[in-house]
């Protein structure tokens, strides 16, 4: 195997690992906004702040796939 098609399998690998990476923290950003609308008092404050460390981790995913 040629080292720049090597190269571009690793990149695209790394890619494809990053997008599924996205997937999981993007259920897990529905999931939370879920409990979030069904938990009131501080269960739901907190999991209001887990529901957006999700959300911010999935726009940065998000950026890197698309840079």
């Amino acid at each position: 195997m040629k080292p720049a098609v090597m190269k571009e399998s690793m990149v695209e690998a790394t890619a494809r690992f990053r997008a599924r990476i996205a997937v999981v923290f993007y259920l897990f950003t529905i999931l939370m906004g879920v409990v979030v609308l069904l938990a009131g008092g501080r269960l739901g404050f907190l999991a209001d702040i887990v529901t957006t460390a999700f959300y911010v981790a999935v726009t940065v995913l998000f950026y890197a796939l698309t840079k």
